[in-house]
């Protein structure tokens, strides 16, 4: 068991070191981008497709891990006004909510992909790419999400983003 939550660790740090690398490489390929338009140059075609991708896999890739860190935003001001027990009550519900919510949507992400496979549909901007990479990104990042949610749940403990200001 150690072993395998010592892999489930290691990919949602790498995951949140993809996703970071991501951000820079869309970044350079504005950049650049924009640096070729401004010298006259024809820039390269997919690069703002690739952008849009990049960004579904920044957001999906590092959202496990912000969930991990309690680095999402969370908005506490009517339940830390209730009694502690409440407020514990509240924090633990919320965290079977979040899950059940998100392994919903992975649910139906995973559907999405699935007919996306099957009908071999593909996505044409300005380079064509297989039409199930989308959901399949959102399927993955819902449902390491859902997996952090039970696994603070599981662990006895609260979620109150004391993270997402710094």
């Amino acid at each position: 068991m150690r072993m395998i939550s010592k892999v489930y660790d290691g990919l949602i740090h790498g995951l949140a070191a993809i996703a970071a690398a991501s951000f820079a490489l869309m970044v350079a390929g504005i950049v650049i981008d924009v640096g070729l338009r401004n010298l006259g140059f024809r820039p390269f075609q997919p690069t703002s497709a690739l952008i849009e991708y990049g960004l579904m896999l920044a957001t999906m890739a590092g959202a496990p891990w912000l969930v991990r860190s309690q680095g999402h935003v969370a908005v506490r001001a009517l339940i830390s006004r209730l009694p502690n027990s409440a407020e514990r009550g509240v924090d633990r519900t919320a965290l079977i909510f979040c899950a059940a919510v998100l392994g919903l949507l992975a649910w139906r992400a995973g559907v999405v992909a699935g007919e996306m496979i099957e009908t071999n549909a593909v996505d044409i901007r300005s380079v064509a790419l297989p039409k199930w990479i989308l959901p399949s990104m959102l399927m993955a990042g819902f449902a390491l999400m859902a997996i952090e949610f039970i696994r603070i749940f599981v662990k006895g403990g609260t979620y109150h983003a004391q993270n997402a200001s710094h």
